[in-house]
C-alpha cells in the first residue's frame, strides 16, 4: 500500500539537501582493452553504471524558498523533500544550473473528527453525522483550492482513489458521475448542514448556530509549513459564514500529530484537520483505501477507532481488502458501491492531488518515483 500520513512523519521528511561529492575521473594503468566483459575504457563514468560518488552530506533546510539559490549556486545538489510553491517551481523552470523531478503521489485532505454526537466536555459535535460530512463535499470548491491556494500545482480529488493512478482510469465513468453529484454547491451544503443541526437539537439565533445555548464550536487543526495554512483558514472561513463558532488551531506536523493521530478524539481538542498523505509507489491496486481510510481495521489509532461505517460499506470494504471476489467483474462492481458509500461516510473531504517539484543540479542524475519523488523513493538507494 505504501501510503504515508504526511501529519504524522513530516518529521523525518523535514527538507533535507544533499551534497554530493562526485569522483573523480581516472585513467586505467596499462590494461588491455576489448576483453569479454569489458564495458569500456576503466574509469570512464560514460560507460559504468551506479553512484559515481565518494560521498553524500546531509544538511538541514526548512525554508523551500532557499532551495533553487543554493543548488544554482553549487553549494548543494538536490532537495531530498517534494516543493509545492508555485515561486520555486517557476525559478527552476527557468534556472540554467537547477532542474527538477515531478511526483504525482502526494493528496491534501480534510480529516474529520466522527466522535460523539456529544464530547468529553458535551459539547454537540456536528460532524459525528453522515449527512453533516457528506455536505463538505458541496462546501469546498477544490478547483478553487488547486488553482489558487496551491497555484496550479494540484488538481481537484473527490475520491479515495489517486487521479493519476491505475484504478482512477478504470473506473473512470463512475469517478466522473461521482465528481458531478458532488461538485461545488455551496447552497446545497448549508441547507443541508442546517437541517441535520436542527435534527440535532441546535438552533439559529442572529446568524449563529447554538446548543443549549452556548455557541456551536468548531475547532479547525491547521498545518503551518505549507500551502495547507491557507487551505485551513479558507475551511475556517467558510465555516464561519454557516453560523459557527470556529476556533483556528495554527500547528506544525509534530505538535498536530499530537492532537489529531495521537489524541482522543472524544476529548474534542479538533475537528477538522488539514490533512495530507504520500503513496511512494504507483499503486495498480487500491481496492483497500476503503478499509484503510475509513474503517477501525485501517490504524490502530484512536481516532480509526471511532470509525462507525455503513455495515455495508464496511463489508465491502473488508471484502476488497480480502480480494475476496469471483472475478474482475464483480471487483469493479464492489469498487464501484464502494465509492459511492465512502462519500455518503465521508470522515475525510479529498481534496486535491499535489504536483510535487523534487530540485536539483542539472550537473547529477537521480532516480525519482513517480509517485514518491525523491524522498519517497525505493530506488533512492541504487542511484
Amino acid at each position: 500500500m505504501s501510503k504515508i500520513g504526511l501529519g504524522a512523519t513530516a518529521l523525518l521528511l523535514a527538507g533535507i539537501v544533499a551534497v554530493v561529492f562526485l569522483r573523480p575521473e581516472v585513467t586505467a594503468p596499462d590494461e588491455p582493452s576489448g576483453r569479454v566483459g569489458d564495458r569500456g575504457v576503466v574509469g570512464d563514468p560514460a560507460e559504468r553504471t551506479g553512484a559515481l560518488v565518494d560521498q553524500i552530506v546531509f544538511t538541514q533546510e526548512s525554508d523551500a524558498g532557499k532551495v533553487a539559490g543554493l543548488i544554482e549556486s553549487g553549494t548543494h545538489h538536490l532537495f531530498g523533500q517534494g516543493v509545492s510553491n508555485t515561486t520555486v517551481f517557476q525559478r527552476l523552470r527557468d534556472s540554467e544550473r537547477a532542474t527538477y523531478a515531478l511526483a504525482y503521489g502526494s493528496s491534501m485532505e480534510l480529516t474529520v473528527n466522527p466522535a460523539g454526537p456529544h464530547l468529553a466536555s458535551g459539547e454537540l459535535n456536528p460532524f459525528h453525522v453522515p449527512e453533516v460530512r457528506e455536505a463538505l463535499n458541496w462546501l469546498i470548491n477544490r478547483r478553487y483550492v488547486a488553482e489558487e491556494l496551491y497555484g496550479g500545482l494540484a488538481v481537484p480529488r473527490y475520491l479515495a482513489l489517486n487521479t493519476v493512478f491505475p484504478d482512477y482510469a478504470r473506473l473512470a465513468d463512475v469517478a466522473r458521475a461521482l465528481e458531478l453529484r458532488y461538485q461545488h454547491d455551496p447552497e446545497r451544503a448549508a441547507r443541508v448542514i442546517g437541517e441535520e443541526m436542527e435534527r440535532l437539537g441546535a438552533s439559529r439565533e442572529n446568524g449563529e448556530w447554538r446548543y443549549q445555548g452556548e455557541p456551536v464550536r468548531v475547532s479547525v487543526l491547521i498545518r503551518t509549513e505549507d500551502a495547507r495554512k491557507r487551505v485551513g483558514d479558507y475551511v475556517a472561513n467558510l465555516m464561519e459564514d454557516l453560523g459557527f463558532d470556529v476556533e483556528r488551531l495554527y500547528r506544525t506536523a509534530e505538535e498536530a500529530s499530537r492532537i489529531w493521530i495521537a489524541g482522543d478524539p472524544q476529548a474534542g481538542r479538533w475537528h477538522l484537520y488539514t490533512g495530507g498523505w504520500v503513496s511512494t509507489v504507483i499503486n495498480r491496486d487500491l481496492a483497500e483505501n476503503f478499509s484503510y481510510y475509513y474503517t477501525p481495521r485501517g490504524r490502530p489509532e484512536p481516532l480509526w477507532q471511532v470509525y462507525a461505517p455503513d455495515p455495508e460499506f464496511d463489508d465491502i470494504a473488508d471484502r476488497l481488502q480480502r480480494r475476496d471476489y469471483a472475478d474482475w467483474e464483480e471487483r469493479q462492481s464492489l469498487m464501484t458501491r464502494a465509492l459511492e458509500m465512502s462519500m455518503a461516510d465521508s470522515v475525510r473531504i479529498w481534496v486535491v492531488d499535489l504536483l510535487n517539484v523534487f530540485p536539483h543540479s542539472r550537473d547529477i542524475v537521480v532516480a525519482a518515483d513517480l509517485a514518491g519523488g525523491i524522498s519517497g523513493s525505493r530506488l533512492w538507494p541504487y542511484t
